[in-house]
């Protein structure tokens, strides 16, 4: 009732309300767990109450098909159990939860409402789940060499029943994420983030900084949503407008269907840093850090002027997972760009079926590939040297690095937002595919210079022509 409510009177669909204030219960969740009875209670009972959280927050959005998360829980643990830390446990908790997502995602493709099918907080859970598959897999390692240096995250012994639980449900990134180990996890419920006299951390400020700058994100959304909302996009009143006005309105659109994500993140992370859970030790003035599960860096995101920085700000903790889980663990491949094929092949797999989010993470590839090829293309051709040392032409390249980046990365959110062929292909046609062309022209540009440039073969001392 009261979520109808919201969502009628600010144009919100339901399902999106629901999520939100399920994301918002984690903080007098948080602050009920900081009591000293709870904080200080034994690690099952801790683990008991953020399942029992966890399935409630899950029940409300989703109702009976809940009983897929628990159900993913069960039998990922009791294969762990029967097999141990193998390759083969690892393979099959890999595939299987992969597969029953997928399976999910095929049963729920023509549900369109945002935020009410089971399958969105089990794509968190399939990280989640088939990580501590890995963790397990690295903590049977004789040597922190053998393990691949991910002595951070392995684990030495196998997790049990409640621990898998509690895990998985944690009220701070059920939904949502972010991804966090169940090392970190089984740390914090046993009190190893604790003050030294064993009470909550003090991190309630650094809490409400997340809060309130996660609101501000979601409020801008929300009034620019209604300005400029996805389906404007594919309207006939868009394809009439003229080129450059076409481009201006995806940028605008593309930087703010992020503020959505960047919101909900920082509202998600702020509840966890309530609890304690993502202290990360102190800085070099002792001051204490507590991005130990943070999923998005605004400064970052927002100043950043080039595809790596915008990487590493967004989507922080599945990024790393991908890097840890899959990436790394294709090296036997023998090529960087094959596994950065799989990976992001893997990665738009994780996130759903339609044709969109492939599109998407492909742009992803070209994009940050192209950006490669011009850097060393500016470097072959030594531009900068070549440029009057003018303060305000160094600004005003900086202003033009930083909207093509926010553009490129707007048309490849067009895939990721519209999802389906037809509605992301029309767009992209409008404007004549002129962020597939801009990626093309300088991966063909870098390879026509090297080859331009590439020293003449010479016979008995002599170029040859």
């Amino acid at each position: 009732m009261v979520a109808s409510m919201i969502a009628s009177a600010i144009g919100a669909p339901e399902g999106a309300i629901k999520l939100l204030l399920s994301i918002l219960v984690g903080y007098p969740l948080a602050l009920l767990h900081r009591l000293p009875v709870l904080y200080s209670s034994p690690p099952i009972v801790k683990h008991i109450l953020f399942a029992l959280e966890g399935l409630l927050i899950c029940y409300y959005n989703f109702g009976i098909d809940t009983y897929h998360t628990w159900l993913n829980i069960t039998i990922t643990y009791l294969v762990l159990f029967v097999c141990g830390g193998t390759k083969f446990s690892v393979i099959f908790i890999f595939v299987f939860n992969t597969c029953y997502l997928i399976i999910g995602y095929y049963s729920q493709i023509n549900y369109q409402e945002f935020g009410i099918s089971w399958t969105m907080p089990h794509c968190v859970l399939t990280l989640r789940l088939t990580a501590v598959a890995f963790d397990y897999y690295d903590g049977q390692k004789v040597s922190e060499k053998e393990s691949g240096g991910k002595d951070n995250t392995a684990l030495s012994r196998r997790p049990g029943y409640l621990e898998m639980l509690g895990h998985s449900l944690f009220f701070g990134g059920v939904l949502v994420g972010p991804q966090f180990s169940m090392k970190r996890y089984l740390e914090f419920v046993n009190g190893g983030f604790a003050e030294s006299n064993g009470m909550a951390p003090n991190s309630i400020n650094a809490s409400l900084k997340r809060l309130a700058g996660g609101l501000v994100y979601l409020i801008l959304f929300q009034i620019l949503a209604l300005l400029l909302p996805d389906k404007y996009l594919t309207s006939l009143v868009f394809d009439e407008l003229g080129f450059f006005t076409k481009c201006a309105l995806i940028l605008i659109w593309g930087k703010n269907a992020l503020h959505k994500y960047v919101g909900v993140w920082l509202i998600q992370e702020g509840s966890i840093i309530l609890t304690g859970m993502s202290y990360n030790g102190v800085d070099k003035a002792g001051v204490k850090q507590w991005d130990g599960c943070t999923n998005i860096k605004v400064w970052l995101l927002e100043t950043g002027e080039s595809f790596s920085d915008f990487i590493q700000a967004f989507n922080v903790n599945t990024n790393q997972w991908m890097l840890r889980y899959v990436y790394k663990r294709l090296r036997f491949l023998g090529s960087k760009i094959v596994s950065q094929l799989a990976t992001l092949f893997y990665l738009a797999v994780w996130h759903g079926v339609q044709s969109g989010y492939y599109m998407c993470f492909l742009l992803e590839l070209l994009d940050t590939n192209a950006e490669t090829k011009m850097i060393w293309i500016f470097k072959r051709l030594n531009v900068q040297s070549k440029l009057p040392n003018w303060s305000a032409l160094g600004v005003i390249g900086r202003v033009v690095r930083k909207l093509t980046l926010m553009f490129l990365w707007s048309y490849a959110l067009v895939g990721f937002v519209l999802l389906e062929y037809e509605k992301w292909f029309a767009v992209y046609k409008s404007v004549y595919f002129i962020g597939h062309v801009a990626c093309f022209l300088a991966i063909a540009g870098a390879y026509s210079l090297k080859v331009i440039s590439r020293p003449k073969p010479q016979v008995n001392g002599v170029h040859t022509d």
